[in-house]
C-alpha cells in the first residue's frame, strides 16, 4: 500500500535576508535610472530611447529578484522516499532532493544532543529547508538518490512524522 503524504510551508525570511533582498532588488534601478539622468542632464537624446528600455529592462529585473525571495518548501512522502522541493514565488518549482528512508541512518530532532552527531558530522551534505517559523525542527540522515552521504534540516507535521516513524521504525528517535 502506498504512503502519500505531501505538505508546502512558506520560508519566513530573516532580517538579514531582507535586507539582501532589498539591496539586491533596489541596486539595478539605482543604476539604470542613474544612466536615464545622465543621458537627459547631458542632453544626448539619441541614446535617450536607450537609456528608457534599459530602465525598464532593469525595473523587470527588479521585480524579478524581489519575487525570487518568495519561496516555499515543499516535502513530499511517498512509500519510503522523502522529496525536498523548492517552490519560487508560487510559480517555479524546482526538485532539490531525494532522500531513500530505507537506507535513512537517523532521523531526530535537531535539539537531540543525543543523536545529532549528523549535524556536526563534515561527511555529510548539509541542507537546510526550514521555514524559520517552528522550533520543531528535525533532520534525516542518509542517502540520496546520487548515493552522497546527506543531512537534511526540516519541518514536517505529524502525519509526516508518524508515517517515516513506521517506516523507518528503530533509526526514528523522538
Amino acid at each position: 500500500m502506498e504512503k502519500h503524504i505531501e505538505m508546502s510551508l512558506t520560508k519566513k525570511l530573516s532580517f538579514s535576508e531582507h535586507v539582501v533582498c532589498i539591496l539586491m532588488s533596489i541596486l539595478p534601478m539605482l543604476v539604470s535610472c542613474y544612466v536615464l539622468v545622465l543621458v537627459t542632464s547631458l542632453k544626448y537624446n539619441s541614446f535617450l530611447p536607450l537609456a528608457i528600455v534599459l530602465c525598464a529592462v532593469s525595473l523587470y529585473l527588479s521585480y524579478k529578484i524581489y519575487c525570487s525571495y518568495n519561496v516555499d518548501w515543499e516535502y513530499i512522502f511517498i512509500d519510503d522516499e522523502l522529496r525536498f522541493t523548492k517552490i519560487i514565488n508560487k510559480s517555479r518549482r524546482r526538485e532539490l532532493l531525494t532522500v531513500s528512508l530505507s537506507k535513512a541512518e537517523a532521523v531526530a530532532r535537531v535539539t537531540d544532543g543525543a543523536h545529532n552527531q549528523f549535524m556536526k558530522n563534515p561527511g555529510y551534505r548539509k541542507y537546510n529547508f526550514k521555514t524559520n517559523t517552528s522550533d520543531d525542527v528535525w533532520f534525516v540522515a542518509g542517502v540520496d538518490a546520487h548515493g552522497s552521504r546527506v543531512c537534511v534540516a526540516f519541518e514536517p507535521d505529524e502525519r509526516m512524522l508518524e508515517a517515516i516513524r513506521l517506516t523507518v521504525r528503530q533509526r526514528f528517535f523522538a
